[in-house]
């Protein structure tokens, strides 16, 4: 059984694009970054990969029906064109993360792609506030980009998942990759770090998205905070992740 499948909705001619990665990973930064940026953008979906790699389970909707979990492909054009990958969920094992990163630089190298940009957490205990934006790559030439744009460099740690093999692998496709991350405690959906890589998204692909969703739940759960204190049960934890399960 072939355990990866592209279904292709649209056919579409982009000039150069380049992809712009967010999984779900601590914090679900990558996750959160992504959603809200397709959202603000108007981005349109063109593609789904299905795959063995993935948990064996499905989402059951509000209206009864069910998905089996998935990756998405958006796009929108521009000034730089772009191509945006997500998904609910990330593989399993290392290799099935190996085996989906390949196949999907793979695919989006069909359309001309030049850089890819891996958006995630960088966990910390001590996050600033307003969190901090760090970033790497394969190059010196490459990391001296991303401090144009005010990115500080990672320095040491370790990149953990997708979110740091689609850039990482990205060399391999002829492709210019790029990770960036931003602080977070990583142990509940983090809007405010997912914002700041909005924000250094929106400066290099000159792009302004309506974040006025993302800013209501910004201010939601901040109220939240301010009256409770406590640590948030983990049913409460549950709800806000669901939101960014499609």
């Amino acid at each position: 059984m072939n355990n990866m499948r592209f279904d292709v909705t649209s056919k579409i001619k982009l000039k150069n694009p380049i992809l712009i990665c967010g999984l779900p990973d601590s914090g679900f930064v990558g996750k959160i970054c992504s959603y809200h940026f397709i959202k603000g953008i108007k981005a349109i979906k063109f593609a789904e990969l299905y795959s063995a790699f993935l948990p064996a389970q499905v989402i059951v909707n509000e209206n009864g029906t069910i998905d089996p979990l998935k990756f998405e492909f958006f796009y929108k054009k521009g000034k730089h064109d772009l191509i945006i990958f997500t998904g609910d969920v990330q593989a399993e094992t290392a290799e099935g993360q190996h085996n989906i990163s390949n196949a999907v630089l793979k695919f989006i190298k069909n359309y001309n792609c030049t850089k890819v940009y891996a958006l995630g957490a960088f966990v910390t205990p001590n996050p600033s506030d307003p969190p901090k934006v760090y970033g790497t790559a394969r190059s010196n030439k490459s990391l001296k980009q991303l401090t144009e744009y005010g990115i500080g460099k990672m320095k040491k740690g370790n990149i953990i998942g997708m979110n740091g093999l689609l850039f990482a692998l990205a060399d391999k496709f002829g492709l210019e990759g790029f990770g960036i991350y931003s602080e977070t405690l990583g142990d509940y959906p983090d809007v405010k770090a997912a914002k700041q890589l909005i924000k250094i998204i929106s400066k290099i692909t000159e792009l302004k998205p309506n974040l006025k969703e993302l800013n209501r739940e910004e201010k939601r759960l901040k109220n939240l905070q301010n009256k409770n204190s406590n640590i948030e049960s983990n049913e409460e934890i549950q709800n806000k992740t669901s939101r960014y399960i499609t």
